[in-house]
């Protein structure tokens, strides 16, 4: 990738120790390890990653969303949901397919479809 390439792509990374708190729009590819306690509004289409390290509290709204670490709150994916082993997540969940993998912890009233 050259440093033009690199301007213009489309990709967020809130690192290990940072802690955010707010609404946030993303898009792209996003990876979170750190901490955010609000709104995450990721568009259509983008992926969404939870590291092991994260720990978010609130509302998170996207398409495809995978889940290593913890979550708290209300989760609304128009793609594919997936709990990674080690996950720990409560609260509600709407999303059009969820894949729970063994080991994921899952405490929610969930729907899928």
């Amino acid at each position: 990738m050259d440093i033009t390439d690199f301007k213009t792509a489309r990709f967020n990374i809130v690192g290990d120790g940072s802690k955010l708190q707010g609404v946030l729009h993303l898009a792209g590819r996003s990876s979170i390890s750190g901490e955010i306690e609000g709104e995450l509004h990721a568009a259509e289409g983008s992926q969404l990653i939870l590291e092991k390290t994260a720990r978010v509290q609130g509302k998170l709204f996207g398409h495809d969303v995978e889940i290593h670490g913890h979550f708290q709150g209300e989760i609304h994916a128009t793609g594919t949901l997936t709990l990674r082993p080690g996950s720990d997540t409560s609260g509600v969940i709407r999303a059009a397919k969820i894949v729970v993998y063994p080991g994921a912890l899952l405490n929610s009233e969930t729907s899928a479809g």
